[in-house]
C-alpha cells in the first residue's frame, strides 16, 4: 500500500498490536489506522472525539488516502491541542506520523475518561442492563 507521506509502496501490515492490525511505513515510520481502529487501540468511543467537526475544521493536507485515494485533511485530534493528524473525509481512516501515537494515547487518556464511562454504560444498556445510582451525561 502506498504511504500517504512517502508516496511509495512502503505501508505494509506490521501485525496485530492491542487487537488492531497495524499498517506501518518502513520508511517514515508513520502508521495508518482504518476507521474504528484508533478508537479500539486507545480505548475511546470514537477515533476522533468529534470526527465531523474535526474534518470540517481541517484543511487539505496534500496527502492521499492509501485506502480510497481521497485527499486527507489535516486537523486537530482534540480542539485547543496542538497535535495535528491526517484524516480521510471519505473512509475516515487516520494517518499518524512517527511519534504521534504516544501523544494520542496521552490526549485520549486526558480527554476520553468520561467518554469511556459513557460508552460502557450505553453498551450495557443496549444489552438490557439497568444502571442504578446516578446520572452520567456527556
Amino acid at each position: 500500500m502506498d504511504c500517504p507521506k512517502c508516496r511509495q509502496d512502503s505501508l505494509a501490515e506490521f501485525g496485530q498490536v492491542e487487537g488492531v492490525e497495524i499498517d506501518f511505513c518502513s520508511r517514515c515510520k508513520g502508521i495508518w489506522f482504518d476507521a474504528g481502529e484508533l478508537a479500539f487501540y486507545v480505548e475511546t468511543a470514537e477515533d476522533v472525539p468529534d470526527m465531523q467537526a474535526a474534518i470540517g475544521a481541517g484543511r487539505p493536507s496534500g496527502l492521499v488516502c492509501p485506502r480510497c485515494s481521497h485527499e486527507l485533511v489535516e486537523t486537530h485530534y482534540v480542539p485547543d491541542e496542538p497535535l495535528l493528524i491526517d484524516v480521510c473525509p471519505a473512509c475516515q481512516g487516520i494517518f499518524l506520523d512517527k511519534g504521534e501515537v504516544p501523544r494520542i494515547e496521552s490526549l485520549a487518556a486526558r480527554h476520553g475518561g468520561l467518554e469511556r464511562v459513557v460508552a460502557t454504560v450505553r453498551s450495557l444498556e443496549r444489552k438490557g442492563y439497568v444502571i442504578l445510582g446516578g446520572n452520567i451525561s456527556k
